[in-house]
C-alpha cells in the first residue's frame, strides 16, 4: 500500500508545533518502523524532499501565492490550488489511497489529485470569498483514488472564538462540508467531535482516529526539582497550547486570580504563545511563567515538574496535551464539552467541569491544591491511563481503515 498523506502541519512554524504536526511526525516514524510506503505532502519555506527512511519521504512545497488567515497566522497557506509542482510530482507515483488532515491548502490539493470535485473555493482566500463556486475545481477527472479525511480542529467553533461572528462560523461550517463530503470516510479524533460534525458535514461514512502519546518522553521521572525551586517551590498549575481566545485562556487567567486570593502558594506556568500571552504576564506578574512554546526536553521537564494540568478549552477535538499531561503524572481539570473528556476519567485521573461554569472550574482546581494526597493519587492513575494510548495502536487502527476503504471498492 502506498499512502499519500496531505497536511498543512508538519514542521514547527513560527516556533509552534500543533497537534496535527505531532500526529504527522509520529506517523512517519510508525511507517518507517513498519516498512509502509508513505509520502507526506506539506507546505514549506522551499521546495524540497526529505527522505525519512527507505519507505517514507516528506515533500514540501513552497506556496505559489502565500497567504495567512487574518485570525490565524500560525500556518502559511497558498492561494494557488492545485500547486503545479505538487501535481506534477503526484503524477509520477502510483498511490493506493489519499488522506488529508485539514480543510485548507493541502486538503484542497488532496481532493483535486484524488479525482474529486471541490465545488467551493477553500478558506485560504480572504474570508468574504468563502463559498464562491470555482469551475476548474469542478472539472471531471478519469482517475479516482480512495479519499480519507480526518477532522482534527473544530474550525467553526474556532472561528467563532476568534472573530465573535456567527456568520463567519456558519460559512466555515459550510466550507468544511464542501471538503469532507468528498471523502469515502471521515475520521474524528473523539466521539464527541464525530457527533458534532455530523450536524453540518454530509459524509458517506464516519469513524474514529484516536491519537496516542509517547509515554517514554512524557514521564513523571522528568520532574525537575531545580526548576520547582526556581519557581518558589509552589504548587504549579500548568497549561500547554496556544494562548488564544479559542483555548479559553481568559477563563484560566480569571480562575487563577480568584484562587490566589486564598492560596499564596500557587504559580501558573503556561507553555505556549499567542495574542493573550502579554496580557497574562501583565495581569499576573511574578505569579506566572510564560516562556513561549517549549520543545523537547524543556517541554517534558515542564510537564513533569508541575502539579495540576488545567485545560479550559471547549473547542478541542481531542486535546493531545491532556494525554501528555497524564503521561507526565499530572491530574487534569478539563471541561465536559469537547474531546478531552474522552481521554480522562472523572474523579480518578482528574475532574470534569461544567463548561461555562466559572465556579466549577475554580472549585475543582482548588480541591487539588488543598489535597496533596488526592493530587498524587490522581497523578498515578493518570499515568496508568495514558499508558493505554500508544501511537502504534492508533496507527494500526488507521491502517485497518485504509484497507477497508480500499477493499470496499472505492478505487476506480
Amino acid at each position: 500500500m502506498h499512502i499519500a498523506f496531505f497536511t498543512d502541519s508538519y514542521d514547527s512554524h513560527k516556533n509552534y508545533t500543533d497537534g496535527v504536526a505531532v500526529i504527522a511526525q509520529r506517523y512517519t516514524e510508525y511507517a518507517s518502523r513498519q516498512g509502509i510506503f508513505l509520502t507526506v505532502y506539506t507546505n514549506g519555506d522551499e521546495n524540497k524532499t526529505e527522505k525519512i527512511s527507505e519507505t517514507v519521504v516528506v515533500k514540501k512545497f513552497k506556496p505559489v501565492i502565500p497567504w495567512y488567515l487574518p485570525f490565524y497566522n500560525e500556518l502559511i497557506l497558498d492561494l494557488m490550488i492545485p500547486n503545479p509542482k505538487l501535481l506534477e510530482d503526484f503524477k509520477k507515483a502510483s498511490f493506493d489511497i489519499v488522506h488529508f488532515t485539514q480543510p485548507s491548502t493541502m486538503g484542497a490539493n488532496a481532493i483535486y489529485v484524488s479525482g474529486r470535485n471541490l465545488v467551493r473555493f477553500p478558506f485560504t482566500v480572504p474570508f468574504l470569498m468563502i463559498g464562491i463556486d470555482v469551475a476548474f475545481l469542478r472539472k471531471k477527472r478519469i482517475t479516482k483514488l480512495p479519499l480519507v479525511g480526518s477532522f482534527h480542529t473544530n474550525i467553526p467553533a474556532f472561528t467563532k472564538a476568534r472573530t465573535g461572528s456567527d456568520f463567519f462560523s456558519y460559512r466555515v461550517a459550510e466550507m468544511c462540508n464542501s471538503f469532507y463530503r468528498n471523502c469515502d470516510i471521515i475520521l474524528a479524533t473523539s466521539q464527541y467531535t464525530q457527533d458534532e460534525i455530523r450536524q453540518y458535514i454530509n459524509g458517506k461514512s464516519f469513524g474514529l482516529f484516536r491519537s496516542g502519546v509517547d509515554t517514554i518522553v512524557f514521564h513523571p521521572e522528568k520532574r525537575d526539582e531545580a526548576l520547582r525551586r526556581k519557581l518558589g517551590d509552589k504548587i504549579i498549575i500548568f497549561f500547554a497550547g496556544r494562548l488564544t481566545p479559542e483555548k479559553n485562556i481568559q477563563l484560566l487567567k480569571n480562575a487563577f486570580i480568584e484562587l490566589r486570593k486564598k492560596h499564596k502558594n500557587i504559580h501558573l506556568f503556561v507553555a505556549g504563545d499567542g495574542v493573550l500571552r502579554e496580557s497574562l504576564k501583565t495581569d499576573l506578574g511574578n505569579d506566572v511563567t510564560a516562556p513561549g512554546f517549549l520543545h523537547g526536553e524543556e517541554l517534558y521537564r515542564a510537564f513533569a515538574s508541575a502539579d495540576i494540568f488545567a485545560f479550559p478549552s471547549v473547542t478541542d477535538t481531542l486535546g493531545l496535551v491532556v494525554l501528555e499531561a497524564q503521561a507526565s503524572g499530572l491530574p487534569v481539570v478539563v471541561m465536559d464539552k469537547g474531546g478531552p473528556k474522552e481521554v480522562m476519567e472523572h474523579e480518578k485521573t482528574g475532574f470534569l467541569c461544567k463548561a461555562g461554569v466559572f465556579e466549577d472550574f475554580v472549585s475543582n482546581i482548588e480541591t487539588l491544591i488543598v489535597n496533596d494526597e488526592l493530587r498524587k493519587q490522581m497523578g498515578k492513575s493518570a499515568r496508568i491511563l495514558a499508558e493505554r494510548y500508544s501511537w502504534d495502536h492508533a496507527f494500526d487502527d488507521l491502517m485497518k481503515v485504509y484497507e477497508r476503504v480500499i477493499d470496499d471498492g472505492f478505487k476506480t
